[in-house]
């Protein structure tokens, strides 16, 4: 709702732009008379001959802005809002990713997490029962979705855990451990 009153605050400015500028426009054709002859005339009588070209400008750029906050409006109230969820510990969003986690990437994830979050990948394959290639395809999808980085180490990679990841992991292992103590 924040949003949509700043929206609406920036549509009052710009109709007031608008506004404003006519009415400059009009002082400077008409340079003889007062500033409040020249905006009682306009308000009474309406614009004199000299702005022809400038009304139907004015109206299509006032149009435009009309539209493009509609269009606006319509974005923030149709639209979800994004919300940042971050959690002082990072326990739910570890606890998010592990559940989602298939049975092969928990796997890796153990054996990396067993030696402190850095790995060689052909040490990975062994520790965790699985193929060369499917060691291969499931590292490699834990680094598309960033919870692995991945570097080249002569014939084989190293394959280490990313810190926010690494570090959650410890911070929920170690709430764990003391959930049920009394401070």
């Amino acid at each position: 709702m924040e949003k949509l009153k700043v929206l609406l605050i920036m549509l009052l400015a710009a109709t007031s732009g608008l506004a404003v500028s006519i009415y400059i426009v009009a002082l400077f054709l008409a340079p003889t008379e007062s500033p409040l002859n020249v905006l009682a005339r306009i308000l009474t009588g309406g614009f004199s001959p000299d702005l022809t070209i400038l009304i139907p400008l004015s109206s299509l750029l006032f149009l435009s802005i009309v539209l493009a906050s509609m269009v606006g409006v319509i974005y923030f109230l149709v639209l979800p809002e994004m919300k940042n969820y971050v959690s002082g510990n990072g326990r739910e969003i570890i606890s998010v990713v592990l559940r989602t986690l298939k049975p092969e990437e928990r796997k890796v994830v153990g054996v990396l997490d067993a030696h402190g979050g850095t790995y060689l990948q052909k040490f990975i394959t062994k520790e965790a029962g699985l193929s060369r290639l499917k060691t291969h395809r499931v590292i490699a999808a834990l680094s598309e979705r960033g919870i692995v980085h991945v570097e080249e180490r002569g014939n084989t990679s190293e394959v280490s855990l990313v810190k926010w990841f690494h570090d959650g992991m410890h911070q929920q292992i170690n709430g764990l451990d003391h959930a049920g103590t009394d401070p």
